[in-house]
């Protein structure tokens, strides 16, 4: 059941992408100093920021929010399922990579849950080669999951060639994708949990690890890069795909989703632009958008003429439902339209709430919803306009038959005249016969 709500959830999140994105300008006050950006309203599935979303980057270890993803579709139980550290295993990890430790615990086993913390806190390569090898059966098979995973979940350009995210040139995705990526993610089990988690300790370690996204950490710890509305996820870095963030942030009941990609970072100047910029596009978020009531209940949007009523009657046609979107605080409604689909007129009887029609809106290039228009109020019929005009119509669409049937009428009475004319001049010859032989 899990699984499939899993699917089912990222089948709806390529639909929301599909309708959401757009030419709208949402006025973002940005300039971010990332390659690619990918800025989400998860509530609305609203993208309000876009840079170069379709670009083929190099993930670095965000790439371990699809390892996540992956692993925890495949294994039901995170804290009964140990697996033991091989040796070997971790041969092929450059030295100098960010790892768990799990070189000096060979021959131990962990639960995958302390792997998962292990892999997306200190973004551990060891931690997410152990998680592979043991789901994949192998790492190769495991790699494969995932891009059948990323095609599974409408990715175009995505493509895996390892679960940590070290540099292979046939090892990229977008922020897009990576955006679509982590929206399933953040619905397997724990996902949030583990991501949001500053520290943690592993069962047999002596020390904590820690989480390398500082946006979490309390601010005498983070400094600059602390914001206190962010949920996870995941960074990461290569000389080859520059700092690379991934991050949630909740405030006022909105929920925003930040990926960046490709953001510049020397060790000589040793800042963090992505985590910079995404407290920026946050900040922004929250300040100029909101939900808009664009349309609503209370607003006419027709008035149509009311046939065979009691009087000279029009009946208001209104929203079922409003029509609520996330647009600037201060947006232009000179570039809202309104698209109404009504009939020019509608029959007596009318009660209210009866759909008359649909009506459609639009902000500048992204539409906003459509709705049904019902009527405000009821209305009488007049019994004798309804039978007058019903024989009207009758008359107006059957005047053929009914020029015939008086014609025939005519006919029919002429005949009877001259049938009872014969009569009587029989009758009188007949009288004047009598006359004559008496």
């Amino acid at each position: 059941m899990k699984r499939l709500f899993c699917v089912v959830f990222a089948v709806l999140t390529v639909f929301l992408l599909t309708i959401s994105a757009s030419a709208v300008d949402y006025g973002c006050t940005v300039d971010p100093v990332a390659d690619a950006v990918y800025l989400e309203n998860l509530d609305t599935g609203a993208v309000v920021y876009q840079k170069q979303a379709d670009k083929k980057m190099y993930p670095a270890s965000t790439t371990k929010i699809m390892t996540y993803a992956v692993v925890a579709d495949r294994v039901s139980d995170l804290d009964g399922t140990q697996i033991a550290i091989k040796d070997g295993l971790f041969d092929k990890i450059d030295p100098d990579s960010t790892v768990m430790g799990l070189s000096e615990y060979i021959g131990d086993s962990f639960s995958v849950r302390d792997l998962l913390y292990g892999m997306m806190l200190p973004s551990g390569n060891d931690a997410a080669l152990v998680l592979a090898d043991y789901v994949g059966s192998g790492i190769s098979g495991f790699v494969d999951m995932m891009n059948a995973k990323a095609a599974e979940l409408g990715c175009k350009g995505t493509h895996f060639t390892n679960p940590h995210g070290l540099y292979d040139p046939d090892h990229y995705t977008t922020a897009h994708d990576l955006a679509v990526i982590t929206k399933y993610a953040m619905n397997t089990q724990s996902f949030m949990e583990v991501t949001n988690t500053v520290e943690y300790t592993p069962k047999g370690f002596e020390y904590p690890i820690k989480n390398t996204n500082y946006m979490l950490y309390p601010q005498e710890q983070a400094g600059n890069y602390y914001y206190p509305y962010t949920r996870g996820i995941k960074t990461g870095y290569l000389d080859e795909a520059g700092k690379c963030l991934v991050t949630t942030a909740v405030k006022d009941d909105f929920t925003y989703l930040c990926v960046e990609l490709g953001t510049e970072y020397t060790f000589e100047e040793d800042i963090n632009y992505a985590m910079l910029d995404a407290i920026k596009f946050y900040d922004w978020a929250f300040t100029d958008l909101g939900k808009q009531t664009v349309y609503g209940p209370s607003d006419t949007v027709k008035s149509i003429p009311v046939r065979y009523s009691k009087g000279d009657v029009e009946v208001a046609a209104i929203p079922e439902k409003e029509i609520i979107a996330l647009l600037p605080n201060k947006y232009n409604k000179d570039l809202v339209v309104v698209d109404i689909k009504c009939e020019d007129s509608v029959d007596a009887p009318v009660s209210k709430g009866d759909v008359l029609g649909t009506v459609s809106v639009r902000y500048d290039d992204m539409d906003l919803g459509t709705t049904n228009v019902v009527a405000a109020a009821d209305v009488e019929r007049s019994e004798f306009k309804y039978i007058v005009s019903r024989i009207a119509d009758f008359t107006s669409k059957h005047i053929i038959l009914v020029i015939f049937v008086i014609v025939l009428i005519i006919a029919l009475i002429i005949a009877i005249a001259a049938v009872r004319a014969r009569n009587k001049r029989a009758q009188l010859r007949e009288r004047a016969r009598r006359r004559y032989r008496d």
